[in-house]
């Protein structure tokens, strides 16, 4: 007979793939394929009663938000503990800015295996003056997120899938808006095009929604990869805020305006040079990270972890952040 504890894993394994199929059906290689969902008095019922015990261990949904070269990616692909690393759970990098492979291939060749990227941009063919086919890449990342969340899901004799990151969530957004004027309301033949005010032909309100639209479709697959025990990392930079008189009066993130209150955890990196009692550069530079939001620790909001430290004719100095792989977050 199946002990307590027999019970409640079978129980979790079938909510896990219950939530997979009723947030999102993935297909690998093609389009998502709907799933007729159990009656509602059944499937509904059957869900509520299953909650009472459904108690997820990961809640992981965060934002880095940075200039370049400050330890964004390096924090996430050191995040691994030793047991991890050798059980072969894996790291996926949806990579826009490229510095994912970068990061791997420079400090991570040791643990290269558990750490898999994937480049999403598709380029033009032909004598197209564009670089990037946007709509190509668009269903390219969509087709992506379906098998990650297939693999997450229904993990079968794959590794585990520990943790995934998406660098340049800034140029996801690019997509996004690119798409809208070409694919869907057709004013821009191409990225190009795109850039030609566009919205002078449609107006500006109802452009915005379809660009918000597309980029959240990521969010939403990124929550079913978090509700599966993925933890997910997106990773932007700054950009500025100025006033009307075109003043620069602060910095934000560079994402879709409502992406922060989707997400559980936002940190913010800075890059300072140490100076003396003269004001005088010391040679030391310290990088270092901000909990601005954090709704599974509030303890940890407001607090600075420093990720690195350089000097002058010395080697750098790494810490990362260990909150991520002691399980702090």
């Amino acid at each position: 007979m199946a002990n307590l504890n027999d019970l409640k894993l079978q129980a979790e394994e079938e909510t896990k793939t219950e939530v997979a199929q009723e947030l999102l059906i993935p297909v690998a290689g093609g389009e998502a394929t709907p799933v007729k969902s159990a009656p509602i008095a059944q499937g509904v019922w059957g869900e509520i009663l299953q909650a009472a015990d459904y108690l997820p261990d990961n809640q992981t949904f965060m934002g880095l938000v940075g200039p370049e070269g400050v330890g964004k990616t390096g924090i996430v692909l050191d995040s691994l503990t030793d047991k991890e690393v050798e059980d072969g759970e894996v790291i996926f990098v949806l990579d826009f800015d490229g510095g994912g492979q970068t990061i791997r291939a420079s400090h991570h060749r040791e643990i290269s295996r558990n750490i898999r990227v994937l480049n999403p941009n598709v380029m033009q063919t032909g004598d197209a003056r564009d670089s990037f086919d946007y709509p190509a890449t668009h269903r390219r990342v969509m087709n992506i997120g379906r098998t990650l969340v297939d693999w997450a899901a229904h993990p079968g004799d794959k590794p585990k899938l520990n943790t995934v990151l998406v660098t340049g969530i800034d140029q996801w957004d690019n997509v996004a808006t690119n798409c809208m004027f070409i694919e869907d309301l057709g004013t821009a033949p191409d990225g190009i095009g795109a850039k030609v005010k566009p919205h002078e032909q449609i107006g500006m309100r109802f452009n915005w929604q379809i660009r918000s639209t597309r980029f959240h479709q990521l969010t939403a697959i990124s929550k079913t990869l978090m509700s599966l025990g993925v933890r997910v990392y997106w990773e932007t930079h700054f950009k500025d805020i100025q006033d009307k008189t075109g003043a620069i009066v602060g910095k934000k993130a560079a994402w879709e305006k409502n992406t922060a209150m989707h997400l559980n955890q936002v940190c913010w990196f800075y890059k300072s040079k140490v100076r003396d009692e003269n004001n005088s550069p010391t040679g030391e530079v310290r990088y270092e990270v901000e909990f601005v939001k954090c709704r599974t620790n509030p303890a940890l909001l407001d607090q600075r972890r420093l990720v690195m430290r350089t000097q002058k004719d010395a080697s750098p100095e790494w810490y990362g952040l260990p909150e991520l792989r002691e399980g702090q977050i």
